[in-house]
């Protein structure tokens, strides 16, 4: 009996970070998607040193995660990312819209789906 209170306790602790990952992972990624989206629209009103400047911050603040991304994710994932945030950074530098534009997309899409491939669903469990 006492192993299997053991087993059970053991159990749910997995289970509850596992959900405390994926809420902060979302809110994290949510965050960023958000700053991205802003930059964009500051891009689109030409305003490239301020998008350039909110999306360095961003870069920053995924970088400063990098521990605990490079801990709990899929390497390739992490430096897919990574890559994809210095291409969008040497877009705005250039101002090339159309590059930054889906370059931009890209980025915010890789940062969706990585949320979404961590999320405590019935999709991922299987």
């Amino acid at each position: 009996m006492k192993r299997l209170v053991i087993a059970a306790a053991l159990l749910l602790a997995v289970l509850g970070a596992t959900a405390f990952h994926s809420q902060y992972l979302t809110k994290l990624t949510d965050g960023y998607c958000e700053q991205l989206k802003q930059a964009a629209v500051l891009a689109d009103q030409d305003n490239w040193p301020r998008a350039l400047e909110l999306t360095e911050q961003t870069l920053a603040a995924w970088e400063r995660h990098d521990f605990y991304l490079h801990t709990l994710l899929r390497h390739v994932d992490i430096d897919n990312i990574r890559l994809t945030f210095h291409e969008v950074v040497e877009y705005l530098r250039l101002a090339e819209p159309d590059q930054y534009t889906a370059a931009n997309a890209r980025l915010i899409t890789q940062l969706a789906l990585l949320a979404e491939a961590e999320r405590l669903d019935l999709k991922n469990v299987l």
